[in-house]
């Protein structure tokens, strides 16, 4: 597939692994230049593996997005050795760890850093990248949320309420 990505800089928060890494893939067979942002420092490796095979640079950078000054630093980092960031990819989540149901399995201290990781996470990456695009007048964000936050799910409220959240945040930003 061509989608014309060649030499364009891309950005995937989350791509040590799962989603965030299978999309860092695509990007790079594309021809992209592509920034590959995560908290694990697995993501060189990640990185290492993805840059076999790619024409454009793989850039591997650690970064808490919880950490707006990490955030900022990155997005300065990758601008000064990529480019004009063109598309950036928020794939980060996290659950609880614990099953919630019945509802009380929870305790009011498993919702903060689910709802600081996948919500304000979004929000950091949202004010680090965005002011040079809109400068530029051109680029993308792309928020992965999940079903479980269209309708909810007993399985683990706070990822669903973080989830929900985070596509009402993508509606207002």
């Amino acid at each position: 597939m061509n989608l014309e990505l060649t030499d364009q800089v891309a950005v995937v928060v989350g791509a040590a692994s799962g989603i965030g890494r299978a999309i860092a893939q695509a990007f790079a067979d594309e021809g992209a230049n592509v920034a590959l942002l995560d908290r694990a420092g697995t993501v060189a490796d990640v990185a290492s593996e993805i840059a076999h095979g790619a024409n454009g640079r793989i850039m591997p950078l650690v970064a808490d997005v919880v950490d707006y000054t990490a955030m900022q630093q990155a997005a300065a980092t990758i601008e000064s050795e990529l480019g004009a960031v063109a598309h950036v990819v928020f794939t980060v989540g996290i659950g609880s760890g614990k099953t919630g149901f019945p509802f009380w399995n929870l305790q009011p201290q498993d919702w903060p850093r689910v709802l600081q990781v996948n919500l304000q996470g979004a929000v950091n990456t949202a004010h680090a990248f965005i002011p040079p695009m809109l400068e530029r007048r051109r680029g993308d964000l792309i928020f992965l949320s999940s079903v479980a936050g269209q309708i909810g799910s007993q399985t683990d409220p706070p990822y669903s309420a973080s989830k929900a959240a985070l596509i009402n945040f993508a509606q207002c930003a």
